[in-house]
């Protein structure tokens, strides 16, 4: 059985754009269905994380103008 792995650049080059997409500041689809609409929500903020007790995102819909919070 032939093993199909990468090579260090590749690897390297993978995460060094998953973790500009993290420290992105633009809004990100999370997933979540809108409680209003079905829509998928997104993490308005995604930098910012409230320090509450859990810790919460900021999340709202683009088609109905929901805006509420997330567990982070």
């Amino acid at each position: 059985m032939e093993k199909n792995l990468k090579s260090l650049d590749e690897y390297n080059g993978e995460r060094v754009q998953y973790h500009f997409n993290l420290m992105s500041e633009q809004p990100r689809l999370n997933g979540i269905a809108c409680p209003k609409c079905g829509e998928e929500l997104v993490d308005t903020n995604p930098m910012v994380t409230l320090t509450s007790y859990p810790p919460q995102k900021n999340v709202n819909c683009l088609k109905c103008e929901y805006i509420g919070y997330r567990i982070a």
